[in-house]
């Protein structure tokens, strides 16, 4: 079908429904700050400053820098939804993408974004405040008089720069509505806040000399994280190596891949722990780490793959350019992202090379084999150069069954759990009880009962997981302890509905 240009027809977006829908996109606070910071950074900015509320009575948050700062006509393109500096070649440095970031990260917590910039020596300053948008019913935005702009609240901060940009919320009617506390919100993600920038933005808090970023929220300064602890002496890192990709327009481009395999928890410092990201974390987050122009978007997922207790210290650097972002799926929030078919047999060689490492770190200490190797244990018997411990095989098949009903964050508080279980295993007291013959081992038929409804509920988890074939999933169940330990019971849910 070949189009006139007589049957065209403008159907402009109304303006309220479209900026109060946007307003939903699944930011987070820490997210909308990044996205901000991010745009700082796009423009060389090497000091920024996080400016949060110290006054209950002056509610509000500012994203200061010293970038190169915009003219006024740049900053009413930048202020537009779907800004025109988007639309040609980006530089490769830019880790913006859809010209929407500064727009839908900001109004996602506030109704009113004001933005002021300085360039040349001339400041300018735009404001979108959703109140009059929805007054207007249409694309208002607010042209703050020259004379005005010395009022806009943290202007001064642009007195010490040649040029720069301030990006001030106000007007926080969610945190309002949810909690009638603003002020006390917005203080409990003061913390949050910086632990989050601090790992997002570590690769630039991190660098030396001039490229160095200074990132403070209000006096504090960050300082970044270091995920993989490269400087520490016990930190095996692997061979680095590249994989070319296309991009949409057919240049080849390179990821860059590089493992590591971190030492072991008794080997770290209280500093050690710190930077690489919390002790609550540090066994739990294992998987990619993906960057994009050296900011992270995504961490500690193995992306369909699952997690093993025995590779829990392994963690895979992949370096993207801004160039393979649509082939990547990186989300407006900058927040998720796929691995491209293309390159993910070659990213599984390069997580089976650092998997290797870290068997070979763990059974180095002497696991025990297992009695009978088809069986599924649910406890391990390790054996550190002659001192035995027990730990719960995290990598059985009931366990298999549950992560993926839960996210990182549930299985992580599952997994210290499992920890302090093991560690309070009251040995000495069940030497005494089995040597007396106090210990009951009898099974009777209420303890069949409970293992035959545990087994419908794991069986009906797994359907639901989407693997619906039933006889696979009871014959896998079979092989684990302890419904290996019940042969009738195979028969009995088989012949359930």
């Amino acid at each position: 079908m070949k189009y006139n240009e007589k049957n065209f027809k403008e159907n402009r977006p109304t303006a309220d429904v479209l900026m109060s829908s946007m307003r939903s996109m699944g930011y987070t606070f820490e997210a909308a700050i990044a996205d901000i910071i991010d745009n700082s950074i796009s423009v060389q900015a090497t000091q920024i400053e996080v400016k949060f509320p110290i006054d209950p009575t002056d509610i509000l948050i500012a994203v200061c820098d010293n970038g190169t700062g915009m003219t006024k006509d740049e900053l009413f393109d930048a202020m537009k939804y779907g800004s025109a500096l988007k639309r040609g070649r980006r530089s490769e440095d830019d880790l913006g993408r859809f010209g929407l970031g500064l727009k839908s990260a900001s109004l996602s917590q506030c109704r009113k974004l004001t933005v002021v910039s300085k360039k040349d020596g001339i400041v300018s300053a735009y404001i979108w405040d959703l109140d009059v948008v929805e007054k207007e019913q249409d694309w208002v935005m607010i042209d703050c008089p020259e004379d005005e702009i010395r009022s806009v609240k943290c202007v001064n901060f642009l007195d010490a720069y040649d040029s720069g940009t301030v990006v001030l919320w106000e007007n926080f009617d969610i945190m309002r509505e949810s909690s009638g506390n603003e002020y006390g919100e917005l203080m409990n993600y003061q913390e949050s806040t910086a632990e989050y920038l601090s790992l997002i933005f570590h690769r630039f808090l991190n660098r030396q000399g001039a490229n160095k970023l200074t990132i403070k929220i209000n006096n504090y300064q960050l300082t970044g994280y270091d995920p993989f602890l490269e400087n520490h002496p016990k930190t095996t890192v692997r061979k680095a190596f590249t994989i070319p990709v296309k991009d949409k327009e057919g240049i080849e481009r390179m990821v860059t891949v590089q493992p590591y395999v971190l030492p072991f928890q008794k080997d770290l410092t209280p500093e050690d722990k710190k930077i690489s990201g919390g002790v609550e974390n540090y066994r739990t987050k294992q998987g990619f780490y993906i960057y994009r122009n050296e900011r992270l978007i995504v961490w500690g997922t193995w992306f369909g793959r699952g997690r093993d207790e025995l590779t829990k210290y392994a963690r895979i650097k992949v370096d993207i350019p801004n160039t393979l972002d649509s082939i990547w799926g990186i989300d407006i929030k900058k927040q998720s992202a796929k691995i491209p078919s293309s390159i993910k047999q070659r990213l599984t060689r390069a997580v089976d090379d650092a998997m290797d490492v870290a068997v070979r770190k763990q059974t180095y200490r002497g696991r025990i084999a297992k009695v009978d190797d088809k069986i599924d244990y649910i406890w391990d018997r390790n054996d550190d150069r002659g001192t035995i411990t027990y730990h719960i095989n995290r990598n059985s098949r009931i366990f298999d069954l549950i992560k993926d009903k839960v996210d990182d964050e549930v299985w992580n508080c599952i997994d210290m759990i499992l920890d302090e279980v093991e560690n309070a295993v009251p040995y000495q007291q069940i030497y005494i009880d089995k040597s007396q013959n106090k210990v009951n081992e009898e099974i009777d038929e209420e303890r069949k009962a409970e293992i035959a409804d545990k087994a419908r509920v794991l069986i009906r988890l797994a359907q639901k997981t989407g693997n619906a074939d039933k006889m696979v999933i009871i014959d896998k169940l079979m092989q684990s302890e302890p419904f290996n330990k019940y042969p009738d019971l195979k028969q009995i849910l088989m012949e359930e509905e």
